[in-house]
């Protein structure tokens, strides 16, 4: 446990006195310890310091502020905020705000976010915050650490990229909740207890540098000039070491023992062989089954690819970079780290043979989407592949900015048609995937809108588009047959439709029940004919592919009118969950299929990155390698979960990818050097997953052999 040299605030017990809302205490608590040389720092609780949000119950139990949240949503969580005195705590001279968590279920794995917000300050007109993010399995207690984004120590020039700042001298809340939540509202979601929340590791604050200093921030490997890290390259030398160094490694690590071929269980129990990757549901859990006919867990990797994007060269903004070709208005430096890494231009059939020994030597037994068709083609790894990504190319609701098509325009229904066809003419890996037995199974589009998130608007949307939109038409067709005439019709919405061209020409939206009532069939019966198209393109052509479904966000997969779809039409739902736990997706009203997470990661401000990720972990490579795992063991035991797929094999570019996303995700840097506290996690649950998810049960190591 790293040593503390400060305390800020210390959770102090009280009585144990339970008060849904509202902790009942005494006006004022007297620090257990007073720290040397910086009484100021010692803020004591009140009584109006700590409070509850939305549905969230706290108390003090004679041994620290305990949080119960049974209902995730309405922000139910905790706030602690400065006395009365002052508006804000100073923590600009410390590294991290740290608190003790413990887990105080005995079954039930849960998750937590601790965020921090700033009042405003130079950097910033408006309240800025920052988060990091735990998951604790039954009985355990941790040690949940904030590295605190000092606009002192990160901030940079202005007009430059960098790290999101905070005004960490006046830190005015500091709020515990479950982010994004997509759990069903359940007894003992949450049980945890807080001691010991403070401020770790005394800082000097100092001036940052100015811009003549600071640029050129972007060295020839694509890193960040101004921090310094054990595993920095510094020359084509420390690339050709560390190479010899990962042969060596990977020489010397086997596949582990109980993979057959594919990476199934191959001394575990052995069901129906048919060729081809399928479901079936084993002693109560759902699991892929490999061609082979052994059980498969999908422990794996998306964007396995030689390099990222590009970084940008802006015009005038060439002086970022330390080096560049002339005339470049972009540069990728994992390329040119990868000609110095292994000596020679033409790496690329070299560099897919080392990554297909990387995966099982991390103890990967899965490829997943947007990765390189040549590394497919290897045949070595089960792959799935991506048919589509939202082809903006499709028909689309005109009067709709919603991430959806017009499913019932003829042009989308012949696309959808011909859509693995079409996709084989462009990517030959698609022809070999029909007959492969390596391949899984395909996706169709990633993270689309249906528009349903809080009030159903796909419907409006349609209505508002002209009369010769085909889902319009599809619409005023239904009604025709359900109404017969307009005036029966108007009576239902309270609308007064002349006839039926009338409201083939309206765009008003009704704000009647009954509007609503027959726009959300419609929805329903659009949601239908998305999966049932998307399902039929897949199964016409390779009947023995899995159908894995769209990707959904974690906060789409929970709603009625898609998850019984995917039910209907797909092997597999699959969803995208940015939280640090799975564990507790929902299985009381989702119906009883498998269910793959498809994008999930965990990232730190770690080797110069200006980002941490969508889901912060901790302060250090060991604690980003623990949320890997804990996150693993919650799907593990998850009786419907068959398959993992981390986000995404190699960090962004430091200063974006196209839609400006660069964070620090990958299993290796962009210069191609691993992780190597991620992949040894990693390892551990390839070695031990099929073990833990039939025994089911949450403990901390992947097995009786683990320290």
């Amino acid at each position: 446990m790293p040593r503390i040299h400060r305390n800020l605030l210390l959770l102090v017990v009280a009585s144990a006195l339970l008060v849904p809302m509202q902790v009942a205490l005494c006006d004022q608590l007297t620090p257990l310890v007073s720290p040397s040389n910086a009484s100021h720092f010692a803020l004591p609780l009140s009584t109006q310091q700590v409070k509850a949000t939305g549905p969230g119950r706290i108390n003090f139990d004679g041994q620290g502020l305990r949080l119960q949240i049974d209902n995730p949503y309405e922000d139910s969580g905790l706030e602690i905020t400065p006395p009365q005195t002052q508006p804000s705590w100073d923590l600009s001279g410390w590294k991290t705000l740290a608190v003790d968590i413990e887990n105080l279920s005995s079954d039930t794995q849960m998750r937590l976010l601790m965020e921090v917000a700033a009042l405003p300050g130079a950097q910033s007109a408006r309240r800025a915050k920052a988060n990091v993010g735990i998951a604790l399995n039954p009985g355990e207690k941790r040690i949940l650490r904030l590295l605190l984004p000092h606009a002192w120590k990160f901030a940079p020039p202005e007009g430059v990229p960098g790290v999101r700042t905070l005004n960490t001298a006046q830190i005015a809340q500091i709020y515990f909740t479950m982010q994004w939540p997509f759990e069903s509202a359940k007894k003992g979601l949450v049980n945890c207890r807080f001691t010991n929340l403070r401020a770790e590791e005394a800082l000097t604050p100092s001036a940052s540098l100015p811009a003549d200093k600071y640029i050129p921030f972007i060295d020839q490997y694509g890193q960040f000039i101004h921090s310094d890290w054990p595993q920095k390259v510094r020359s084509a030398a420390d690339l050709t070491q560390s190479y010899s160094k990962e042969q060596q490694q990977l020489e010397a690590t086997k596949r582990p023992a109980d993979w057959d071929t594919y990476g199934g269980w191959k001394n575990g129990p052995l069901l129906k062989a048919t060729g081809s990757f399928r479901t079936e549901k084993y002693r109560g859990k759902w699991y892929l089954v490999d061609p082979e006919g052994r059980l498969f867990f999908s422990h794996g990797m998306d964007v396995i690819n030689q390099g990222t994007e590009g970084l940008k060269v802006l015009p005038g903004k060439e002086n970022w970079f330390q080096a560049l070709p002339e005339g470049a208005r972009t540069y990728n430096p994992t390329d040119f780290s990868l000609q110095q890494r292994y000596g020679k231009p033409d790496y690329l059939p070299d560099y897919f043979q080392d990554v297909t020994r990387r995966l099982p030597a991390w103890g990967m037994n899965s490829i997943g989407d947007w990765s390189s068709p040549n590394l497919m083609a290897i045949g070595k790894t089960p792959y799935t592949l991506q048919l589509t990504d939202y082809d903006q190319r499709m028909p689309k609701i005109a009067a709709s900015k919603l991430k959806f098509y017009d499913v019932f325009d003829p042009a989308y229904i012949q696309k959808m048609k011909t859509l693995i066809p079409d996709h084989a003419v462009r990517n030959p890996l698609v022809v070999k995937s029909l007959t492969d037995p390596m391949c899984i199974g395909y996706f169709i589009d990633n993270e689309l809108n249906f528009g349903n998130r809080g009030r159903m608007t796909l419907v409006d949307d349609i209505l508002k588009s002209p009369a010769q939109q085909a889902s319009k038409q599809e619409f005023v067709g239904d009604l025709k047959l359900k109404y017969v005439t307009p005036n029966k019709l108007n009576a239902s919405w309270g609308t007064a439709y002349t006839d039926w061209n009338a409201l083939s020409e309206s765009t008003d939206v009704p704000s009647s029940a009954g509007y609503r009532a027959d726009a959300q069939l419609f929805f329903e019966k659009v949601v239908e004919q998305y999966f049932r198209l998307s399902r039929d393109a897949v199964k016409s052509v390779a009947p023995n592919r899995l159908y894995l479904g769209a990707r959904f966000i974690s906060t789409d997969a929970v709603r009625p009118a898609l998850y019984e779809a995917s039910k209907k039409y797909a092997d597999i739902l699959s969803v995208n969950i940015y939280a640090h736990s799975a564990a507790n997706f929902p299985t009381e009203k989702l119906p009883d299929m498998p269910v793959m997470i498809t994008e999930f990661h965990f990232g730190l401000l770690q080797r110069g990155m200006f980002s941490a990720s969508l889901c912060q972990a901790g302060a250090s490579p060991e604690d980003r390698a623990l949320a890997y795992t804990r996150f693993l063991q919650g799907a593990l035991v998850h009786p419907n979960i068959v398959g993992t797929h981390w986000f995404q094999y190699r960090d962004q570019p430091l200063t974006g990818r196209g839609d400006g996303e660069a964070y620090q995700i990958g299993f290796v840097d962009i210069t191609d050097t691993p992780y190597e506290e991620l992949t040894h996690a990693a390892r551990l649950i390839g070695e031990n997953m099929y073990r833990y998810r039939l025994a089911g049960k949450l403990t901390n190591s992947m097995s009786a052999k683990q320290k």
